[in-house]
């Protein structure tokens, strides 16, 4: 295990140019979608004096009583906001093909074979993501749709809610449990189309054999990666606790060091797809 962390961290190390390309595409692209969104908002509700309420804590009859006033402003930005969505996950598929072509180099890869490898598998890559959308979907559907059908007769025939509750509960962690095996697996399709010039249902079928046949290692590395974003997230928010954003010093700090993170999951993500592709 040591020996291939080893590898993973001094793989990641050397590439931190194409990391700070992908945070630089990340920020531009958030900036733009956030300068949109902001416009529509100033514009539709940026003077009503209900968003100071809105910011003091969680009120029903505040929100009700803003959605009937500024209903009418927000439709449009829901509207826009499906094409923005959209755009993000073209833009994400470039994004993660660029950065995969990357990590499968022996060679020490030049910022020109991200942008190589993100035209070049773009257009494998979005039929990967279609198709494992359409199976998140249907998984999706076998699991919420039988407790959507039975949560009425559920509250009904228990004597308590609890029971009823921890259901919900155990479901969730069992879904949430299949959605990052369908991440793991469309990874490995991806980097099998990449290493092998596979095509994408052979992909697909290889990259599940492959997440079996090394189930375990590839688990153990994503519970490395979750964990290590976990402990990031949480040293955020404290930081952000004790130093606030109450000065432009501590506006500063708490900005470039949010920044920094950001650049440390991008970093956090190319060891992930290091350590597939060590498995593929």
């Amino acid at each position: 295990m040591l020996p291939t962390l080893s590898i993973v961290f001094h793989s990641t190390a050397r590439l931190w140019r194409i990391a700070g390309v992908v945070y630089l595409l990340q920020t531009g692209l958030a900036i733009t979608l956030g300068m949109q969104i902001y416009g529509v908002l100033e514009t539709s509700i940026g003077h009503s004096l209900e968003l100071d309420r809105l910011m003091t804590g969680y009120d029903h009859t505040v929100i009700t009583d803003f959605l009937k006033v500024h209903g009418a402003s927000i439709t449009p930005l829901i509207g826009q906001l499906r094409w923005l969505i959209l755009m993000w996950m073209l833009f994400s598929v470039f994004l993660h093909a660029g950065l995969l072509y990357c990590t499968t180099l022996s060679d020490q890869p030049k910022i020109s074979d991200y942008w190589i490898g993100g035209s070049k598998y773009f257009v494998p890559f979005l039929k990967i993501s279609a198709s494992f959308l359409v199976i998140c979907l249907v998984w999706t559907t076998m699991v919420w749709l039988p407790v959507l059908l039975s949560l009425q007769w559920a509250l009904e025939y228990f004597t308590s809610e609890v029971v009823t509750v921890w259901a919900v509960i155990l479901l969730a962690i069992i879904y949430l449990s299949g959605l990052v095996l369908l991440y793991l697996w469309s990874i490995s399709a991806r980097i099998h189309v990449i290493r092998y010039g596979s095509k994408v249902g052979k992909g697909i079928r290889e990259g599940w054999k492959t997440f079996v046949r090394h189930k375990y290692k590839i688990l153990s590395a994503f519970l490395l990666f979750a964990l290590t974003q976990t402990v990031l997230l949480l040293t955020y928010w404290n930081l952000d606790a004790v130093i606030g954003m109450h000065s432009i010093p501590g506006i500063t700090f708490m900005f470039l060091l949010q920044q920094g993170f950001v650049y440390l999951r991008v970093l956090l993500q190319i060891g992930l797809y290091k350590s597939l592709n060590l498995r593929a």
